[in-house]
């Protein structure tokens, strides 16, 4: 939990790209969410662990250890991808090779015409929001820390997989409807939403 925070500072720059600041804007959801929800979800292992701690053996203890590790991993590279894609307008390199994507047309609020790449590389390829399976993986790492003799320490991933799944269709909602036919390419492209094979 620690690193996950400090990449927010250490990216804070990325992170005001995200939809909730480009599309949510702030209000409500942001204010009340950032700071009070955030904080109490944030540190419910960490003060679950100060009342009922726990004993883990060396295997569960490497298990949570490589699934955050992992999950992290996941997150910050398909967000790295992401960037460095829009940063040089695909003129870089993923996964040792040069990035394939989706040529997309749509028309913004004032009737003007605009071009758009939707990357197809690296995780992209894998899923069109491989960046939340990571955030998930982290996710159930801080619970799956506390052990398995009570539900309130999983209350975080119950929680962000609903978070995120309706985040995953919200978005996908709204790049249907400004993409059109497109974006149907693009899902045709890279099939999977969250989990390759699954969702």
């Amino acid at each position: 939990m620690g690193i996950y925070v400090l990449d927010f500072f250490w990216n804070e720059a990325w992170y005001l790209k995200t939809i909730d600041i480009c599309h949510d804007h702030f209000g409500w959801y942001l204010g009340w969410g950032d700071c009070v929800w955030l904080p109490y979800l944030y540190t419910l292992q960490g003060l679950y662990l100060v009342y009922h701690p726990v004993q883990l053996s060396d295997t569960h203890a490497l298990a949570v250890l490589l699934l955050g590790l992992i999950g992290y991993y996941i997150f910050r590279s398909t967000n790295h991808q992401k960037d460095l894609f829009r940063r040089t307008e695909g003129a870089c390199s993923i996964w040792g090779r040069r990035p394939t994507h989706i040529e997309c047309s749509y028309l913004s609020a004032d009737g003007r015409s605009h071009r758009s790449k939707l990357l197809t590389s690296g995780f992209w390829g894998v899923a069109r929001h491989f960046n939340y399976t990571g955030d998930l993986m982290g996710s159930l790492a801080y619970c799956a820390a506390c052990g398995f003799s009570h539900i309130l320490p999983y209350f975080y991933i119950v929680y962000m997989t609903i978070l995120l799944v309706h985040r995953c269709i919200r978005d996908e909602h709204r790049c249907s409807s400004k993409y059109g036919k497109d974006w149907k390419r693009y899902t045709d492209a890279v099939r999977y939403r969250l989990i390759p094979g699954v969702f």
